[in-house]
């Protein structure tokens, strides 16, 4: 196929995982000792690994302490995502299923997440989704977010077929579109998260809608596109 079409998870496909933001509260108290949640910064569009740096650092741990546990940090995160999901609902948002349904087999379909990968496999497996994706760009993977958007073009470029240039990376906030940007891809934004239309079109998105359920004119869009 010649069109890859990555996806953003929180906010884009489905609402916030409770689940998942405990999880961080977990593994900081569990590895560094100490109290925080990670509302304390913005950390929409972020990997993982770079929200639990950013949110540690601003509490006063030492940065180098930081990174010498960061994966025993992103497995009890991982750990506690797993042992308490399966109480949690996490449902798709309006318009996710029906267009991934209109785009099924047409172009290839992956995730471009700061999610690590066993949190995002999960998220959409609860939401039903999992059948849709066949590659993806995780924070597992890197803590830069547009690393992974080239981790998933080169992957669906090795493993898929993906033999054309034309990616687009869909996502509600400033960061998917600048890492889609920075990676080559055009971007779609969507306005349900925290950021208007507006605010997404000022950071670089060729195109904004406000959410998924504009699935005629995303369609268009993509396939149309050259």
């Amino acid at each position: 196929m010649d069109k890859l079409v990555l996806f953003d998870i929180d906010k884009t496909l489905i609402d916030r995982s409770i689940c998942h933001h405990v999880a961080f509260s977990y593994a900081f108290k569990k590895i560094y000792g100490v109290t925080v949640d990670i509302s304390i910064i913005n950390y929409a569009g972020m990997t993982d690994p770079q929200i639990a740096m950013e949110v540690l650092k601003c509490i006063g741990l030492d940065e180098s302490l930081v990174k010498v546990r960061i994966d025993e940090c992103m497995d009890a995160i991982v750990d506690y995502f797993k042992e308490n999901a399966e109480r949690e609902n996490i449902p798709a948002l309006d318009g996710a299923k029906e267009l991934l349904d209109a785009l099924e087999n047409k172009v290839i379909i992956g995730l471009i997440t700061g999610n690590l990968e066993p949190i995002a496999l999960e998220k959409m497996r609860k939401a039903g989704l999992s059948r849709y994706f066949h590659v993806g760009g995780f924070g597992s993977d890197n803590i830069n977010r547009t690393e992974l958007v080239k981790t998933a073009i080169k992957r669906a470029k090795d493993n898929h077929n993906f033999n054309g240039s034309e990616v687009f990376v869909i996502g509600d906030t400033p960061r998917d579109i600048k890492a889609g940007y920075e990676a080559g891809a055009r971007s779609i934004g969507v306005a349900t998260g925290r950021y208007s239309k507006e605010e997404l079109k000022d950071s670089g998105a060729d195109f904004v809608f406000d959410s998924l359920k504009d699935k005629k004119k995303i369609v268009e869009i993509i396939l149309q596109t050259s």
